[in-house]
């Protein structure tokens, strides 16, 4: 805003003194010193400008000195201004990669007999717990008479061989079943009867959720996740989760928090290259996308991305308080202007 305020003010400077001189020249109505006051002020444009150039030179060397070579002032334009950071869990938060921590059953049915229903069903869930159910098995279960009955994000619903009715999911699928969530990953019900209870473990990314952190003090922190909410969803450092969402329902959340306020992405996601609504685009690969506030940089090197966002605020108000002096100057000459006229 001081910039665009010293801006507007020399171009005022200019045009009264260009018209002061001409008045000066021709009928000398006008003193000297007020014209040569008007035109110091006209250089104030240049001045504007020379300091515009000597922050954007700073931030390119502290930019070169912390290894973004390939990193140009385009790219982070404005970077300073962002307020919400939304992270895509996809390939970056989590490798998709779980561990089973416990499994809980009736007394009625065996520990392995619920483990092995439960491999079914998520298998033809297509449920990212198949493979880590599987592995409790000395061989892989197998296939029934069983037909889909229903099938969603939150779970899936059969009939077995035997006519018997059984459901396989998140607490949101099966809750009339349940009397309370007791933050389970996965709850198997059969007849309408609560039989097995399963806790699985999130492996995550370390690294990524040191940048999350250090990034908290940059804006608001949002989590997107294609998974329905667990309680490793709580564990992590976001002020927001957006979670069980297909990728058009992604979109619109970040559609609708960018027109909000200013956006990063930071995923691995390339389905949500192709998203308009954000304002920087941070990923670990070369994107085809036309965006010019595209932010490349290696997983192995995200934990530094904190150091761009530092940067660019710390440059951006070291410049603020430069203008800041010149817009007082501005004002001084002025004042002085008035007073010698009146």
């Amino acid at each position: 805003m001081n910039n665009k305020i010293n801006i507007l003010l020399s171009i005022v400077f200019v045009a009264l003194g260009v018209y002061s001189l001409v008045r000066f020249f021709m009928s000398g109505s006008n003193s000297l010193i007020i014209n040569i006051i008007i035109i110091l002020l006209a250089i104030n444009l240049v001045f504007n400008r020379i300091v515009c150039l000597i922050f954007n030179k700073k931030k390119i060397r502290l930019l070169i000195e912390m290894g973004f070579n390939n990193i140009n002032l385009q790219q982070i334009a404005g970077l300073e201004k962002v307020k919400t950071i939304i992270f895509s869990k996809q390939g970056l938060i989590s490798q998709g990669k779980y561990k089973l921590i416990n499994v809980e059953h009736r007394s009625t049915i065996s520990k392995k007999s619920v483990i092995e229903t439960a491999s079914q069903l998520a298998e033809l869930w297509d449920s990212p717990y198949t493979k880590v159910l599987q592995k409790k098995l000395k061989k892989k279960p197998l296939d029934k008479g069983i037909s889909i009955n229903q099938k969603q994000k939150e779970g899936i619903s059969v009939t077995d061989e035997n006519n018997k009715i059984l459901m396989l999911g998140a607490y949101s699928f099966v809750k009339e079943f349940i009397k309370k969530n007791d933050g389970s990953s996965l709850y198997l019900v059969k007849n309408n009867v609560l039989i097995g209870k399963f806790t699985f473990k999130e492996k995550w990314n370390k690294k990524v959720i040191d940048v999350v952190k250090n990034l908290n003090q940059f804006g608001n922190l949002v989590y997107l996740d294609s998974e329905p909410e667990n309680e490793n969803t709580d564990k992590l450092p976001f002020d927001k989760s957006y979670t069980n969402l297909n990728f058009d329902e992604q979109k619109e959340i970040i559609n609708k928090l960018s027109n909000k306020a200013k956006t990063a992405l930071v995923t691995t996601d390339k389905n949500l290259e192709g998203i308009a609504g954000f304002d920087f685009f941070i990923s670990d690969s070369d994107s085809s996308i036309e965006n010019k506030n595209c932010i490349i940089i290696s997983l192995e090197r995200l934990n530094i991305i904190h150091n761009i966002f530092s940067l660019s605020k710390k440059v951006h108000n070291q410049l603020n308080s430069a203008l800041s002096f010149l817009l007082l100057l501005n004002i001084a000459f002025i004042l002085y202007f008035v007073l010698r006229v009146l």
